[in-house]
This record gives C-alpha cells, sequence and structure tokens, in this order.
C-alpha cells in the first residue's frame, strides 16, 4: 500500500503550479549532458494543470528509484498537496510484464524439464537442469531487483519532500510521513 503524503502550502494553486515549473528541469533527454536529460535543476519532472510528477536527477541509472506523483487543490489559506512515492510507471509496466512472460514461459520449461528429469521423456532438448534452474532465478532477479533499486535510492524520498518543503513554502502532516522520512 502506498503511503500517502499530505501538505499545505499558502500558495494559492496556480502559484503552486508556477514555482514547481519554475524549479524543475522538464525530462527532456540529451547525449550532452552527464545525467541524460537538459537542464541543471536537480529535479526532474513535469507539471500539469492540477498533477505533478518528479523525480530526483540522478547521474548514474536507476529505474527503481523514487518518483513523487502529486495532485494541488485549493484549501482555505492555500492549497493542499497529496501525493505518494511509486516507480515509474515505464518501470512499473515493464515489471509486470516481465514478471508474466518469465512466469509463463519460464514455468512451461520448468514444467516441461521436470517431466523430462522425472519420466525420462524428452520434450526438451540439452540438460534438463538448465530449465529447472533458469526460470526461477529469473523470477527471483525480476523480485529483487526492484528492491536493491529502491535500497539505492533511499535517501531520495526524503529529499523530494525537502525539495517540496522549500519550494512551495509548505509543512507536511506528521503523521503521513513515509517510513523512509521518520525519525530524523
Amino acid at each position: 500500500m502506498k503511503t500517502k503524503v499530505v501538505l499545505h502550502s499558502a500558495l494559492a494553486p496556480n502559484a503552486v503550479a508556477d514555482a514547481l515549473r519554475r524549479s524543475i528541469d522538464e525530462e527532456r533527454w540529451t547525449l550532452f549532458s552527464l545525467s541524460g536529460y537538459r537542464g541543471s535543476c536537480p529535479v526532474l519532472g513535469e507539471v500539469r494543470e492540477n498533477t505533478f510528477r518528479l523525480q530526483k536527477r540522478r547521474y548514474w541509472r536507476n529505474d527503481f528509484a523514487p518518483h513523487f506523483y502529486g495532485e494541488f487543490q485549493q484549501e482555505p489559506g492555500g492549497s493542499r498537496i497529496e501525493g505518494y512515492f511509486d516507480l515509474s510507471r515505464w518501470t512499473r509496466t515493464f515489471m509486470r510484464l516481465w514478471l508474466i512472460g518469465v512466469a509463463l514461459l519460464g514455468g512451461t520449461m520448468f514444467v516441461l524439464c521436470l517431466i523430462d528429469l522425472t519420466t525420462g521423456s524428452h520434450h526438451t532438448s540439452g540438460d534438463a537442469r538448465v530449465g529447472l534452474t533458469v526460470p526461477p532465478a529469473m523470477i527471483l532477479f525480476g523480485l529483487l531487483l526492484p528492491r536493491i533499486g529502491r535500497l539505492f535510492g533511499r535517501g531520495e524520498q526524503r529529499f523530494l519532500l525537502e525539495f517540496l518543503q522549500h519550494t512551495l513554502a509548505a509543512r507536511l502532516e506528521a503523521h503521513d510521513l513515509p517510513q523512509a522520512t521518520r525519525g530524523s
């Protein structure tokens, strides 16, 4: 379950959008940048009418680092910003397809190799032990890689929350803080 983060700003919603647009770089690829994106702002993202998505600019590849997905709306005295941290949509979709593909194709290979080893039949060519080890290893890889990527990006949630607080002159609702930002 995603932890919802709530911030309150004295800025009006249109001022929130303007402040975010001025403080981030749009995600436009370029060959001539160490990060792979144009600009030099420490935060990349996109701002729409009342929604936005942010990620920390990094100089190495980590598709499993957190992105902040937020929405802002008018409230008495300013704006209420609600959001959550998650993987990029592309990464989430790719990993689902990867795991489904490995489960279907690898599962079939695993079952056929298991049948070959137990009955002596020859449904597959080559060493059946490979078909028993590779599919489970690929599934394990697909489950561990996102966790490793999140481990490398663990400080980015705090960085993005501090960026939002500073940029939008906002305060966090303390009870909604993500686990990675508590206790400091």
